[in-house]
């Protein structure tokens, strides 16, 4: 944002970018450089998930204002939908899929992400996209203490300490807000 605005960065920014790559390099290493704890897809992947956020709230903001969020969210999953569709064979249904299995489909499409899509796009309207991305950070840590607390997943000193810069980032967020009102 501060390059597409042309302006400097605050010092409770800067502090909190650095808060966010050394959290995920905590994680994805353990804390140590040599031992990268995802593969190399996982990391390529997630670095253009990166690049997605960063454009998809930076150029939604605009004509979100101007046509509102359902009418973009529903465009982009349509586009979105057809080419990823084309790639990965989606005519192709298995047979043996029961009511269950078509009901917990149409949750995870319609609740999970054109509701989730929706409403965060809509926060990117309210609070902008800065603030927005910040707070989406509190969903890899909500479902990080879910695996933890569901499935039983142990994390290392190191790692808690990664998710703790992330989501200190968040606060940060806020603090910077509260000091500009």
């Amino acid at each position: 944002m501060s390059i597409v605005t042309r302006t400097r960065m605050k010092l409770l920014q800067v502090i909190a970018v650095f808060l966010a790559v050394f959290g995920t390099y905590l994680i994805s290493t353990g804390g140590n450089p040599g031992n990268m704890t995802i593969s190399t897809a996982g990391l390529i992947f997630g670095l253009l998930s990166a690049v997605g956020v960063i454009t998809y709230t930076l150029f939604s903001r605009p004509i979100i204002l101007k046509w509102g969020n359902i009418l973009v969210t529903g465009w982009g999953m349509l586009i979105g939908g057809l080419v990823i569709s084309i790639i990965t064979k989606a005519w192709i249904i298995p047979r043996d899929l029961d009511f269950i299995a078509w009901l917990m489909i149409a949750i995870i499409i319609l609740v999970g992400t054109a509701g989730g899509f929706s409403i965060f796009l809509e926060g990117v309207k309210h609070i902008g996209p800065v603030k927005s991305t910040l707070i989406g950070c509190l969903e890899p840590a909500s479902a990080t203490l879910l695996a933890a607390i569901f499935l039983g997943m142990r994390f290392s000193l190191v790692e808690l300490g990664g998710f703790f810069c992330i989501l200190l980032t968040v606060f940060l967020s806020v603090k910077d807000e509260d000091a500009e009102n």
